[in-house]
């Protein structure tokens, strides 16, 4: 195809040459973009009171609410930066999950899928713990609303954590017996052992027992994790497509 000049193309004489981006260059991109912000979101979790920004176990009426009064500057930015950081990153891993679809990688595709959807909830977690949890608990009649959202939160973050880190355990297991892996086997290992750690700390929360702060841990290593998956997919895929 011969290259048009700048003055053909003014006058839509030849059709100007389109960018093209591959469904896993553009997916790493985001993947990894969306969890360097889920990284800030995370510390950002850390730096607020964990009876008000973590699934405490057992839950404590005064300390959540003392807590999302005291910690609402940082749970706000937590949040905000959380919810245009999830966008980003379910985008990413929407597109990923739709490269490993067409390459019939169907073990890969339900741990994406299931990586998608913990970004889901996790967007409405990040939504009331920015927007809603700290504004409630300033209110002088807001002490039942309050503890409904924040049953609420609790639940979702736990579930979230489960699907993200079963979802990881899936897809990052299943890339380390790819024969064309996207991702090298050190950081799928990790990965896949963080998403471990993070499905069993929520499961020993929904019994009851005081691990939220293993569960917030293995939210923020995994995003870390997944900020250098995103990164090895974008490069592998650029580098196959020259």
């Amino acid at each position: 195809m011969t290259d048009a000049s700048p003055a053909a193309l003014a006058l839509g004489a030849i059709p100007e040459r389109e960018v093209w981006v591959s469904n896993l260059t553009a997916g790493g991109a985001a993947v990894a973009l969306g969890s360097l912000g889920v990284t800030a979101t995370s510390v950002l979790y850390a730096l607020s009171p964990p009876a008000a920004a973590l699934p405490a176990q057992p839950f404590d009426h005064a300390l959540a609410l003392a807590g999302a009064v005291a910690g609402a500057r940082t749970m706000f930015g937590a949040g905000t930066v959380g919810i245009f950081s999830d966008i980003v990153m379910a985008v990413g891993a929407l597109l990923v999950a739709s490269e490993l679809a067409r390459r019939g990688r169907g073990i890969a595709v339900a741990g994406w899928i299931a990586i998608l959807l913990s970004i889901v909830v996790f967007t409405f977690v990040d939504a009331i713990v920015g927007y809603v949890l700290g504004p409630v608990a300033a209110m002088r009649d807001g002490i039942a609303a309050f503890t409904g959202f924040k049953r609420l939160f609790d639940v979702l973050f736990l579930l979230g954590t489960t699907a993200f880190g079963g979802g990881a355990m899936l897809a990052l297991t299943n890339e380390m017996r790819s024969a064309a892996p996207m991702v090298s086997r050190p950081v799928a290992l990790a990965g896949a052992l963080t998403g471990l750690a993070g499905v069993l700390a929520a499961a020993a929360c929904f019994a009851g027992f005081p691990f939220e702060q293993g569960v917030g841990i293995s939210i923020g290593l995994g995003s870390a994790v997944f900020v250098v998956i995103g990164v090895q997919i974008m490069l592998r895929s650029r580098q196959g497509t020259r």
